[in-house]
């Protein structure tokens, strides 16, 4: 791996989710010189003191936040930093003009399809202003997104060279939780059904309506409960659920704290996007414990499994293509515990913590070995 000795890098985050900081610690022992600011309650700042890298709690309220970017200026004008890692459209129109002439390089980050447009005045001060030195996405298919979208129909601002895909890392650890039995019958499903779990934010483009639809072509005498994990953000849904035949054998559970040890109790996890989708962590969390996904051709889904080993991949918005996905996984116990192993060791060789550090650093040296 290339040492990160004397790379003095500035990690901008509002929150911290685990793969974040955990990429941050390890770059930081690699030698990065990490300062990171976030929100001064982000969950693991604590994990990240206690690693030695140094936290400036600065909150980024809104698109243009006039106190954080005077902070932000203050610190760019008394430090100087090798370059600037940020992480959300939001923090980078804050960094964006609280560096205002300034020339130190910037990583930006980007973990969802769509939400850009050239007709947008904060488009061009996040992601498609021209002092962003690299594009980490999280998946290759928001990495396409950029390479083919056009400006007038015509030109391209994004060369191939300047957006390059990093999966964000995971630990197998992280999810592995003891087997509750009382678990999902304490959320009003039968003891010992078969389970499809879906957890997400439930909105139409989640492919939520064709789900449930889908479960009206899965023979009854499978018997599946399709769980429906989140908060429900569109009427349609509910409506789609009241008429159908299914009704009794589907479950919105809503917002749940515990939905990853929930995940980890289902015998097939879902997530039937119809677009715009990224690299969906509730899957991510499913198949770290060995349970089998059935996934759309959206967006980065696709990325997280080998077809017919580690996983299924069904066309998006197609009920019927769901319905033959699950009917093959639920009349065949060994073919879908197996998938579910495979799944697993998918998590942990491809999207581990280890490997996202790697080339993280490894942008950041072709990033700087021209400036020596």
């Amino acid at each position: 791996m290339p040492d990160g000795t004397c790379i003095k890098v500035l990690y901008v985050l509002n929150t911290t989710d685990r793969g974040e900081r955990n990429m941050i610690i390890g770059l930081h022992g690699a030698g990065v010189d990490a300062t990171v600011i976030c929100r001064p309650d982000a969950p693991g700042r604590l994990e990240l003191e206690e690693a030695g890298i140094r936290v400036i709690p600065i909150r980024i309220r809104s698109k243009v936040d006039f106190a954080a970017i005077r902070n932000l200026r203050q610190l760019l004008e008394n430090e100087s930093f090798s370059l600037v890692h940020v992480f959300s459209k939001m923090l980078l129109v804050n960094y964006t003009l609280a560096s205002w002439g300034m020339r130190t390089p910037v990583v930006a980050y980007r973990g969802i399809i769509g939400n850009l447009s050239y007709w947008d005045p904060f488009s061009w001060l996040s992601f498609l202003n021209p002092r962003i030195t690299r594009m980490v996405c999280v998946c290759e298919g928001i990495r396409q997104f950029f390479l083919k979208k056009r400006f007038l129909f015509f030109f391209n601002l994004f060369k191939p060279e300047k957006v390059v895909t990093i999966y964000k890392g995971h630990r197998i650890e992280w999810y592995q939780h003891q087997h509750d039995e009382k678990l999902l019958p304490d959320l009003g499903i039968p003891s010992g059904a078969k389970t499809i779990g879906c957890v997400a934010r439930l909105k139409k483009r989640k492919g939520i309506i064709e789900l449930i639809q889908a479960m009206e072509l899965i023979p009854r005498g499978l018997g599946p409960h399709l769980v429906l994990v989140g908060r429900v953000l569109d009427k349609s849904i509910y409506a789609a659920y009241e008429k159908s035949a299914s009704k009794d054998r589907i479950h919105l559970i809503g917002f749940h704290p515990e939905a990853a040890r929930i995940a980890g109790e289902f015998d097939i996890i879902t997530l039937p996007s119809l677009r715009r989708e990224g690299l969906p962590r509730a899957v991510i969390e499913g198949m770290a414990q060995a349970i089998a996904p059935v996934v759309t051709d959206a967006g980065g889904s696709p990325e997280l499994v080998e077809p017919g080993i580690s996983g299924l991949v069904v066309p998006p918005g197609d009920p019927k293509a769901l319905a033959e996905a699950f009917t093959k996984l639920l009349q065949d116990d060994y073919k879908r515990l197996e998938m579910g192993r495979q799944a697993q060791q998918r998590i942990g060789e491809c999207f581990n913590v280890q490997q996202s550090v790697e080339k993280t650093l490894k942008l950041y040296t072709e990033i700087l070995e021209p400036l020596a």
